[in-house]
């Protein structure tokens, strides 16, 4: 009860700041969904050698919900302070506490967490940052952190440049109390850091980019990366390369080399169409990285049709490894390592009128490096969203996967997944 408790008095404190707080000052936005899902998986059950692959035929219908509030008080000129908080976000009938209540007395303590508050200093070219944020790098997520650090934006004449350092694990060592005491740890901390510019020429947008975890013992993951955005009218191009190299354990090396391109055509200003391809080398013996940090943003570009379902419950998985796809992991209990991937997927977006829209994608995808088994995977996902009343939208996503895993010890393993999502979301 305690987190909760203090969660109220908090915005029972907001609520008692508004009059103190000129209306120009404080600033307020947020979403509240509510959204159902259904999840249907069927699949042989077999052994691998020695590996039993995950019970066969599952079926799952949940709903959940989540109210998110974020807020920015402007203190004074150039000066401000940011600050996002989620209440309820749980599934529909979570028991709290032990309480005796039900789900309907506020839910557990996960359900009510604050994620981001900084502070923000502006003065002419420079910007400063301090505090729990959300630091993205590339249109692939290659950098894609949300922790406690510092970051700042200078511009040289038109181009921009961002460097950033965030504490990702101050290893909680502990004092002779037993009171955690992260300065007077004995192990290193965790980083996570990064640089980026990106200068601009004519129609063509440039981001280059570099970053690194620095972990204990001395180990390091390092990323260099660029991508590129051309937009051409009617026509867009995107293109993005990464590159991750270093040391994921005392014995392992870090790899990942990937890119993805994507070309989109408006035809007209209600029918966009355009494809996405996708590679990134596997490896027998090294450990595949496709993105440095906690990856809390996410990106889930495979079921993206322009709805707020893909990237959630039914998420696809990184598309840059296809083991971990995640119909992929719903079948085998172990890990398949670092397979990479080649595919590609189409997609297109109709709307249909003012308040009407329909988004559809087909895709194909297998793996780089077949040394642990042959993965196949095929796609399908459709869905829209229609504006019910002003600022709020109902929206249905439906997705199919089919796909094999033919491991050379064992005969091929069949399976396909159908999922589907719903919700209603309200922003302000």
């Amino acid at each position: 009860m305690g987190k909760v408790r203090c969660l109220l008095e908090t915005v029972l404190l907001l609520g008692m700041a508004l009059p103190v707080i000129a209306e120009d000052r404080l600033s307020l936005t947020g979403e509240m969904r509510v959204r159902g899902w259904h999840v249907n998986a069927d699949h042989d059950n077999y052994y691998i050698g020695e590996e039993k692959v995950k019970s066969p035929d599952s079926t799952e219908t949940w709903a959940d919900q989540r109210l998110r509030i974020g807020g920015k008080i402007s203190v004074a000129e150039g000066v401000s302070v940011t600050f996002r908080f989620d209440v309820t976000e749980s599934n529909w009938g979570t028991t709290g506490n032990g309480n005796g209540f039900g789900s309907g007395r506020s839910g557990s303590d996960s359900s009510n967490q604050w994620d981001r508050a900084h502070i923000d200093l502006n003065r002419g070219n420079f910007h400063l940052r301090a505090g729990q944020f959300l630091q993205v790098y590339s249109i692939t997520h290659a950098v894609d952190v949300q922790d406690n650090g510092v970051m700042t934006d200078y511009t040289f004449g038109n181009v921009p440049v961002n460097v950033f350092l965030m504490v990702d694990d101050c290893n909680e060592a502990t004092d002779s109390n037993g009171e955690t005491q992260c300065k007077e740890a004995q192990n290193q901390d965790t980083f996570v850091y990064g640089a980026r510019v990106s200068p601009q020429f004519y129609d063509i947008a440039l981001d280059i980019y570099g970053g690194g975890w620095h972990g204990d013992d001395g180990l390091d993951v390092k990323l260099a990366g660029a991508n590129l955005t051309w937009n051409m009218d009617a026509f867009k191009l995107v293109g993005t390369f990464d590159y991750f190299g270093g040391d994921h354990s005392h014995t392992e090396d870090a790899m990942g080399t990937q890119f993805m391109v994507d070309g989109s055509f408006g035809f007209t200003e209600q029918f966009t169409f355009g494809g996405q391809m996708f590679y990134a080398r596997g490896d027998d013996d090294d450990v595949q990285y496709t993105r440095i940090g906690n990856g809390f943003d996410g990106w889930d570009p495979i079921w993206d049709i322009g709805t707020d379902l893909n990237n959630e419950e039914i998420a696809h998985g990184s598309p840059f490894n296809i083991a971990e796809n995640s119909s992929v992991t719903s079948v085998v209990n172990y890990d398949l390592g670092s397979a990479g991937v080649i595919g590609g997927r189409l997609y297109g977006s109709l709307k249909v009128s003012d308040t009407l829209t329909f988004g559809t994608t087909v895709g194909y995808f297998e793996e780089e490096n077949d040394s642990l088994a042959k993965i196949h995977l095929t796609t399908l996902a459709g869905g829209l969203v229609y504006e019910l009343m002003p600022n709020t939208t109902f929206q249905i996503q439906l997705q199919y996967t089919d796909g094999s895993i033919d491991p050379p010890d064992q005969s091929k393993i069949d399976f396909d997944s159908f999922e589907a999502g719903s919700g209603l979301f309200v922003n302000f």
